[in-house]
């Protein structure tokens, strides 16, 4: 699985997340034709397979948002990716020039991140196995993305600087994106019914306006959550953290929206069965201030202007290079 080059330096190594949230891959037919080799780096051949991999990805892309490319773009398109393949090379054979290295033990390191975006191996593998790809196979990949990101930390990263000024400047014209939803933080108690179950709901209901009872003569909701909830959530109290009102079960954000902070609302039902809800934390909406955006800010200007000097770095690293074309 071949990152295009461009994607690569806006996100260095973000073949990651890109591979993490991918889906289900159907290979396109191609109606241009591309040679064995599409070009020469220093010597070095560049093969179609990769480029024809990644035509066909970038083909039912555009198929399936209903503008599907012309042979004329199909062919611009297939430039476009042996140009970034060529950018590619040059960095990795820069990497070779500057000994970089990659070990076993860095490359498994992030292969763990990479699993741990997944619910579970089982769906990372899966993952693999959608994509035809083998873990070495997808090792290989990390590895010369590694390589990469090395020659970028040595010859690039150290010329970048973000000024104050950058990031005021950048703050004051995007305060949009600095906009805070108001966010509640609840706790809440479930005890599970089956649906359409008189006799279940019955039980269900009974129990729960007990608690909430012992809960308002005084017990603690938190002590009543992990001692009776029946939810995933019952060994931390039942806390949901916090939430905007977008952001978690209508039925939840639209009572604790509306009440003051450690009041619990009265037994309601869902489909799961039988809630009780207790606000514990309110937080008010409004603009993020500078201070607590900066971090934020120097990341999104760094990466932006990584991203540009890496672009010139590849342009710089061609006119020293022999390249031929073959397409």
């Amino acid at each position: 699985m071949r990152i295009s080059f461009f994607y690569f330096l806006a996100f260095s190594l973000t073949v990651t997340f890109a591979f993490a949230h991918s889906g289900h891959t159907h290979e396109e037919k191609l109606r241009i034709s591309l040679p064995d080799v599409v070009a020469k780096v220093n010597d070095q051949d560049i093969h179609n397979d990769d480029i024809l991999r990644e035509l066909k990805k970038t083909l039912k892309n555009y198929k399936d948002r209903g503008i599907p490319l012309s042979v004329e773009e199909e062919k611009i398109t297939a430039q476009k990716l042996i140009d970034n393949e060529i950018g590619r090379a040059l960095l990795l054979q820069k990497g070779n020039e500057i000994k970089a290295k990659v070990s076993e033990e860095t490359l498994n390191r992030k292969i763990k991140a990479v699993k741990s975006s997944f619910k579970s191996d089982a769906i990372f593998e899966h993952e693999l196995k959608n994509r035809k790809l083998s873990l070495e196979q997808y090792k290989k990949e990390l590895k010369i993305d590694l390589l990469m990101q090395q020659v970028i930390d040595q010859e690039i990263i150290p010329g970048i600087k973000i000024s104050k000024k950058d990031i005021k400047s950048f703050y004051e014209k995007n305060k949009d994106k600095f906009k805070m939803d108001e966010k509640a933080r609840a706790s809440m108690i479930l005890i599970k019914a089956k649906r359409g179950d008189t006799e279940s709901e019955e039980s269900a209901r009974k129990k729960i306006e007990s608690i909430l009872e012992k809960i308002k003569n005084g017990s603690s909701f938190k002590e009543m959550a992990i001692k009776h909830s029946q939810d995933s959530l019952a060994q931390k109290g039942g806390d949901l953290g916090y939430f905007t009102k977008n952001q978690i079960f209508g039925a939840f954000s639209v009572r604790a929206f509306g009440m003051k902070i450690n009041e619990v609302t009265p037994v309601f039902k869902t489909g799961l069965g039988f809630h009780i809800l207790k606000l514990t934390d309110l937080k008010e909406g409004g603009t993020m201030p500078l201070d607590k955006a900066k971090t934020r800010i120097e990341k999104t200007l760094k990466k932006n202007k990584v991203g540009n000097a890496t672009r010139n770095y590849v342009e710089t690293l061609k006119k020293k290079s022999k390249i031929k074309m073959y397409f």
